[in-house]
C-alpha cells in the first residue's frame, strides 16, 4: 500500500512538473531572484503608462489620417509616447476609447468627439482618473471635465463665409440658400452663429431673401439667436457633415423652389465636401444662372473646384496649427504647467478656456499665395492653377458645323439622354449646321462604328463625338479623320492609346468609379463581407475596363479585405445576354452575395433576374444604372444601391468640347479653359488614368437608394 502511494505521489509530482512547464512561468518576487540569475530589467507597469492618448472620430476622411500623422510625429520628436484610437462615427466606441487609454495610464487625454454632448461621459470617466482632458476641434458639451478646447476660431470661421455672400451680392431680393453641419456636433452651431451675425442684417435690409427654412424666415430679423432657435433652423437645413445628405437636400430644395427663388443664387455650405455636392445640385438645375458658395477646410477637391469655377470659396483652417496647439497644451499639462488660453466657449455647464488658432478665407485670387506659397499644398496637387485668374475661352454663336454624335450602340436609354444634352447645345450654340445622331446595331458595333467614322470623314463633318465600344481598332480611322481636319471628341468611353482623339469628355473620374462600387460593395454585404461577380458590358469596352481595373485596386484597401471578387463576366449590353449571365452566376457560386454590374444594361438585366427567380433577399445587384430603370429594384431590395451621373449632360458637355475644337476657339491643349453654357467653366487636363491622352472632367456621382431614387426616376 505504501509502494502506491509513493508511486502516486512520484506521479503527482511529475504531472505538475509537466503542466507548469505548459503554462507562463510567474514572475519571481525581486527578493527570491539570484544575482547570476538576473535578466535586463524590463518596464514595470507604471513605466510602460503613455503620456498621451489621442481619440479622433474616423478612419474614413483623410483630414484625420492626416492628423495622426502630425499628432505621432510632433509627439515623438517632443519625446512622449502617445498612442491614437478612431471612434469610427460611433460614441459607444469613442467611450470604450478612452476606457481603453485610461487603463493603459494616460495622463492628458485629446478627444475629438462624435457627438459632443454624449462624450460628457467620457471626459467625466477621464477627470475621475486624474487625466486631463483637451477637446480637440469640437467641444464636449454639458460638463465640467473639460480642462481645455484646442479649436479654430470658429466664429470667425462662420463670419467669413457670411462676409464672402455678403461682399458678392448687389441690390434686393438675392435668394439665400442656408445649410448646416450635424445638429450632434456644437462646431455645426458655432458656425452657424458666426455666419448668422454677418448674414442677419443683410437679410433684415432685403438684400438676401431666405429660400429653404422656414424657421430661419421667422426669425430674420432677430441679430442673435438662443441655441434652440438655431437648432430649429439646423433642423431643417442640416447635411450632417455627409455628401449625399447634403446633395439630396439640396435637390430637394430646388425641386421646391419656383423659377424666381432661382436666378442668381447665394449658398451658405458649412464644408468643403458639402460645398461640392450642393454646388453639382445647383450647377445641374438649368434655372439657376450663378451661383455663390461657400465652403471649409480647404480640400483638395475643392481647391480644384475653386480653381475650376465651380466653388466660390473655402475658409482655410491650417490643420498643422491646430495640431501645434493641441501638443502644446498637452506638453504643458504633463510639465504642471497652464497652457496659454485666449477667450472661452461655454459648453452649457461651464466656460472652457480656448486655444484658437487663426482661419483665412480662400478663393481664386488668392489660392496660389494661401496654399501652394504657404507651402500647404503643392502646385503639382492641381490642374489649371496658372489659369485660375484667367479668362475662359467663350463659344461664338452661330458657326455652321456640321456634326456627328456616335453612340456605342442605338437602342440604349442613356445614349438617347446624351443625344438630348447635344441637341440642347447644338439649339443653345444656334449652329446653322447638322446634328447627326448615327450609331450601330448592338451585334455589330465595332465594326459599325467604324464604318460610320469613315463615312463621316469622307462627307467631310467639322467633328465626330464617339463613344468608343472598338477599342483601338478605331483608332486608324479616328486618325484618318484627324488627318482630313474633322475635330475627334470622345465621350463616355476614350481610345485606350488616344491615337486619333483630341479630349476625352470624362463622365467620372476612373478611379473614383472604382472606389464608388467598393464602397457600394461593401455597403450592400456588410463588414462581414462575401463573394461578388462582376457583370460587364464587353471585353473592347475602354470605360468598363478602366472601372474594372479601379475597382480591383481599390479593393486591396484593407477595409474591403473580406469582399471576395470570384468572377468577371460579359453580357455585351444586351439585355437578354445579360440576365443568362446574372443567373449563370448564381448557378456556379451558390455563396454568392452580390452582382457588380458597371452597366446600365448589365444592372438592370440583372437586378429582373434576381427578382423573376426570386433570390433577391439572397443576391443582390449593384452597379452603374439609371433611375427610370432600377427604380423598382431599389424600392423592392434587389438593389439596394447604384450610381450614375447625368447623361444629359455628358451629351451637352461633349458638344461644348467638340464645337470649341471644330470652330478654333480651343486648340485642344491642355490647361485650356473654356465656359460649357449652363454647366460653367472646364479645364482640359493630362488624362491621369491612361498612358497619353487629354481630359475634360465631368462629374460627379450620385449614389441612389431608397431615400433618393424614385425622385429621380420622375
Amino acid at each position: 500500500m505504501k509502494r502506491i502511494t509513493v508511486v502516486l505521489l512520484a506521479l503527482l509530482v511529475i504531472t505538475s512538473m509537466l503542466l507548469s512547464a505548459c503554462q507562463p512561468a510567474p514572475t519571481p518576487a525581486p527578493e527570491q531572484a539570484k544575482p547570476e540569475e538576473a535578466k535586463p530589467e524590463e518596464a514595470k507597469p507604471a513605466e510602460t503608462k503613455l503620456a498621451v492618448g489621442i481619440v479622433l472620430p474616423t478612419k474614413d476622411e483623410p483630414r484625420w489620417i492626416q492628423d495622426e500623422t502630425r499628432f505621432k510625429d510632433a509627439l515623438k520628436e517632443a519625446g512622449y509616447d502617445v498612442e491614437i484610437l478612431f471612434s469610427q462615427g460611433s460614441s459607444a466606441k469613442e467611450k470604450e476609447n478612452v476606457e481603453a487609454l485610461i487603463t493603459k495610464g494616460v495622463k492628458v487625454m485629446i478627444i475629438c468627439p462624435q457627438d459632443g454632448t454624449a462624450a460628457a461621459a467620457s471626459a467625466e470617466e477621464a477627470r475621475k482618473a486624474g487625466v486631463k482632458v483637451i477637446s480637440y476641434d469640437r467641444l464636449i458639451r454639458d460638463t465640467e471635465a473639460v480642462d481645455y478646447y484646442v479649436t479654430f476660431d470658429s466664429i470667425a470661421v462662420g463670419a467669413q463665409q457670411g462676409q464672402y455672400l455678403v461682399d458678392k451680392a448687389s441690390g434686393a431680393g438675392s435668394p439665400l440658400y442656408l445649410y448646416a453641419g450635424a445638429s450632434s456636433d456644437n462646431n455645426a452651431f458655432v458656425f452657424f452663429e458666426g455666419a448668422w451675425g454677418v448674414l442677419q442684417p443683410k437679410i433684415a435690409d432685403g438684400t438676401f431673401v431666405i429660400k429653404n427654412s422656414s424657421e430661419a424666415l421667422a426669425l430674420k430679423d432677430k441679430a442673435t439667436l438662443t441655441r434652440d432657435e438655431m437648432s430649429k433652423i439646423i433642423g431643417q437645413i442640416t447635411t450632417n457633415w455627409d455628401f449625399n445628405t447634403a446633395k439630396n437636400l439640396a435637390e430637394a430644395n430646388l425641386t421646391a423652389a419656383k423659377t424666381e427663388d432661382k436666378g442668381n443664387v447665394f449658398i451658405l455650405a458649412p464644408n468643403d465636401g458639402t460645398a461640392r455636392a450642393i454646388a453639382d445640385a445647383f450647377g445641374a438645375d438649368k434655372e439657376v444662372k450663378s451661383f455663390v458658395v461657400t465652403g471649409q477646410d480647404a480640400e483638395k477637391a475643392s481647391v480644384q473646384y475653386i480653381i475650376d469655377g465651380k466653388q466660390s470659396m473655402t475658409v482655410f483652417k491650417d490643420v498643422r496649427t491646430l495640431v501645434k496647439d493641441a501638443i502644446g497644451a498637452a506638453v504643458a499639462l504633463l510639465k504642471d504647467e497652464t497652457p496659454a488660453a485666449k477667450g472661452a466657449y461655454n459648453n452649457g455647464k461651464v466656460d472652457v478656456p480656448a486655444i484658437q488658432s487663426a482661419v483665412v478665407s480662400v478663393d481664386k485670387a488668392n489660392v496660389q499665395a494661401a496654399l501652394i506659397d504657404a507651402g500647404y499644398y503643392t502646385a503639382a496637387d492641381f490642374t489649371g492653377l496658372g489659369e485660375a485668374a484667367a479668362p475662359a475661352v467663350v463659344a461664338e454663336k452661330g458657326k455652321e458645323l456640321n456634326m456627328v454624335l456616335l453612340p456605342k450602340f442605338l437602342g440604349i436609354l442613356v445614349f438617347d439622354q446624351a443625344n438630348n444634352g447635344a441637341k440642347e447645345a447644338h439649339a443653345e450654340l444656334e449652329n446653322k449646321g447638322k446634328l447627326e445622331f448615327l450609331g450601330p446595331t448592338a451585334d455589330n458595333s465595332v465594326a459599325g462604328q467604324i464604318d460610320i467614322v469613315t463615312t463621316a470623314t469622307t462627307q467631310k463633318v467639322a467633328a465626330i463625338m464617339i463613344s468608343n465600344n472598338a477599342g483601338d481598332q478605331i483608332a486608324p480611322v479616328a486618325k484618318a479623320a484627324r488627318d482630313a481636319g474633322i475635330s475627334v471628341v470622345t465621350w463616355d468611353s476614350p481610345i485606350p492609346s488616344a491615337e486619333g482623339e483630341q479630349v476625352f469628355v470624362a463622365q467620372v473620374d476612373f478611379k473614383e468609379t472604382g472606389v464608388v462600387m467598393a464602397d457600394m460593395a461593401l455597403s450592400i454585404m456588410g463588414e462581414g463581407g462575401g463573394k461578388f461577380a462582376i457583370l460587364s458590358a464587353s471585353p473592347d469596352a475602354a470605360n468598363q475596363n478602366a472601372w474594372i481595373e479601379a475597382m480591383k485596386e481599390a479593393l486591396k484597401d484593407p477595409k474591403y479585405a473580406k469582399l471576395e471578387l470570384v468572377d468577371l463576366v460579359y453580357g455585351n449590353d444586351a439585355s437578354e445576354e445579360s440576365y443568362n449571365q446574372a443567373l449563370a452566376l448564381v448557378d456556379k457560386y451558390p455563396d454568392m452575395k452580390l452582382i457588380m454590374a458597371p452597366t446600365t444594361v448589365g444592372i438592370a438585366a440583372a437586378a429582373k433576374a434576381m427578382q423573376d427567380e426570386g433570390l433577391c433577399e439572397k443576391v443582390k445587384v449593384s452597379g452603374l444604372g439609371l433611375p427610370a430603370e432600377m427604380v423598382e429594384f431599389t424600392m423592392n431590395g434587389c438593389a439596394p444601391e447604384f450610381a450614375l451621373w447625368s447623361f444629359v449632360d455628358l451629351g451637352y458637355l461633349s458638344y461644348y468640347v467638340a464645337y470649341l475644337l471644330a470652330s478654333g476657339a480651343i486648340k485642344g491643349e491642355a490647361g485650356e479653359v473654356f465656359e460649357a453654357g449652363r454647366m460653367g467653366k472646364y479645364t482640359i487636363e493630362k488624362d491621369p488614368t491612361r498612358d497619353a491622352g487629354l481630359r475634360v472632367l465631368m462629374g460627379p456621382f450620385t449614389v441612389y437608394n431608397k431615400d433618393n431614387v424614385e425622385a429621380a426616376s420622375k
